[in-house]
């Protein structure tokens, strides 16, 4: 774990908020730790965007719903003024700190890529479906372009099937190279 920073302690304390009560203090602790681990690894530029609040969010730490479900993070508002937060379940918060850590990161990558709200996404179920893959696959790559990846292959080699995972890798790997090119 990297050295105790007072300011992002500070901005964790003030942007991560507890939905209920369930969640004991041992794991409220080791959630704050987490988080302030996530903010300290992040690369100057975007923990500034974010400490800056030139990226509005908070992070909710919602009950579990009794389906597995991912993390997921909501965006509101006009561009330019948008709010983003981020839904963490209890399920999430027993996690290993590796794949707690790449889940987080891949929802920090929406938030500095600036995920539309789902209204402004295309109308017609297809076309939403692959703007949403796209959405993911930049929000990975920007965890990539961080000098993270490692953590992004954990959240998808849990998350996802191996064939999956290969394909995945294979469009981050090709939208890296589109950027560069």
């Amino acid at each position: 774990m990297s050295q105790h920073n007072p300011i992002i302690a500070d901005f964790v304390k003030k942007h991560v908020h507890f939905g209920t009560k369930t969640v004991d203090l041992e794991t409220r602790r080791t959630v704050a730790m987490r988080l302030e681990k996530v903010f300290s690894i992040l690369p100057e530029e975007v923990l500034d965007l974010l400490l800056t609040e030139s990226r509005r969010f908070s992070i909710l730490i919602l009950p579990d719903t009794g389906l597995p479900i991912g993390m997921r993070t909501k965006p509101t508002g006009p561009s330019g003024s948008r709010h983003y937060e981020i839904v963490i379940r209890e399920e999430h918060c027993r996690f290993p700190e590796d794949l707690f850590v790449g889940s987080v990161l891949r929802e920090l990558g929406h938030v500095t890529a600036e995920l539309p709200p789902e209204d402004e996404w295309p109308a017609s179920r297809g076309d939403r479906a692959r703007f949403k893959e796209r959405q993911e696959c930049r929000a990975d790559a920007l965890v990539w372009k961080w000098g993270l990846r490692h953590y992004s292959m954990r959240y998808l080699s849990d998350t996802y099937p191996p064939h999956w995972v290969d394909r995945i890798v294979a469009d981050i790997e090709k939208m890296l190279a589109e950027e560069e090119g």
